[in-house]
């Protein structure tokens, strides 16, 4: 049961946490944003193992060390072989959201080459000790989760997480449609109108996300800082994103979506990526949901790309996956999110 008695006071008062010691040809520093492009170059190679179906761009790694928040001379590290390369970085990134649990981000990697040797070890307890270190300055009466996600085929990561006592919590499954299957046509309620998403509507799409999302698990608040900073990402595309609205201008329901090529040369093919799909409460049970995503594929297909990705949560409060697997979307693969609760 959970004790509900202020984070910081069932956590080590960590002050300062120093950086993993160096090893033999292993040297730890901090991550500047001029370690970028060496820290994308990282994460194509260990990703072929960590996450084969999702590439990295420099642009998602520039803005997680440009967060609010996240203080690189604490809460990140890197190390370099004798040459100078990297082959490792971490970054623990406390997230601003409070309301069902205190949650520290885990992210990082180790070069393939140099796995076996105890980097991911060293790291990943420093990762922990920072962790901690953040929710020693909560007087949030919530629990502190570190968390990190893992594919399912990423076998070592999971072993290693796993002896540092994470837990597999939730599983997630990554559905695929063919768009060159008949694509329904499911009709808008009369009473809402379709439109294209635009920087205009950003922030009434944000507060619909997050009411759309305040009972799915795991999910908290996204500020207003993350998510623009998300939309501006190149893979981000509003040109194949669609809002539906009613006659007040509310956004009921919206599809948000992303196009990433690097991910297309792995997967054999082009695809679009359904980022966000979501309903608000009130218009629920109206087939909102098959219509957006019915015109989206239309569009998709018009682009010329030949499927459709999304992810779903395996036990979506929605019944959101029997949704997709109406509309032809079948699994391809499952990832996990990682939690230690503290």
């Amino acid at each position: 049961m959970f004790d509900s008695t202020p984070l910081r006071e069932r956590v080590p008062a960590f002050r300062d946490v120093g950086l993993p010691p160096n090893g033999p040809d292993v040297f730890w520093r901090r991550i500047t944003p001029r370690d970028v492009a060496a820290i994308t170059s990282l994460e194509r190679v260990a990703g072929l193992l960590d996450h084969p179906s999702y590439v990295v761009t420099s642009e998602e790694i520039a803005r997680d060390l440009a967060r609010s928040g996240v203080d690189l001379a604490q809460d990140s590290a890197l190390a370099v072989d004798g040459r100078g390369h990297v082959i490792a970085w971490g970054l623990v990134i406390l997230l601003p959201a409070q309301e069902r649990f205190v949650d520290s981000d885990v992210e990082g990697a180790v070069h393939p080459d140099r796995r076996r040797e105890g980097i991911g070890s060293a790291l990943l307890e420093w990762q922990e000790a920072r962790g901690l270190a953040q929710f020693a300055t909560s007087d949030a009466l919530l629990p502190g989760w570190l968390t990190a996600p893992a594919d399912e085929r990423a076998t070592a990561k999971l072993a290693l997480f796993e002896g540092r006592g994470f837990d597999r919590r939730r599983w997630w499954f990554e559905m695929e449609r063919d768009l060159a299957d008949p694509i329904p046509e499911v009709p808008l309620d009369p009473a809402l109108t379709l439109v294209p998403f635009s920087f205009e509507l950003s922030e009434a799409t944000r507060l619909a996300r997050n009411d759309v999302f305040q009972d799915h698990w795991g999910s908290q608040s996204t500020s207003a800082d993350d998510w623009e900073a998300n939309r501006r990402l190149p893979i981000a595309r509003p040109d194949l994103s669609f809002l539906a609205r009613d006659r007040e201008g509310t956004v009921a329901g919206f599809v948000l979506t992303e196009t990433n090529p690097a991910e297309w040369e792995r997967a054999g093919h082009s695809y679009g990526y359904v980022g966000y799909v979501g309903v608000r409460r009130d218009f629920r049970g109206r087939r909102v949901a098959q219509a957006l995503l019915t015109h989206t594929m239309r569009a998709y297909r018009a682009e010329g790309l030949e499927a459709a990705v999304l992810d779903v949560d395996s036990e979506s409060p929605t019944g959101a996956d029997g949704l997709y697997t109406s509309l032809g979307f079948a699994p391809i693969n499952r990832s996990i999110t990682l939690v230690k609760e503290f």
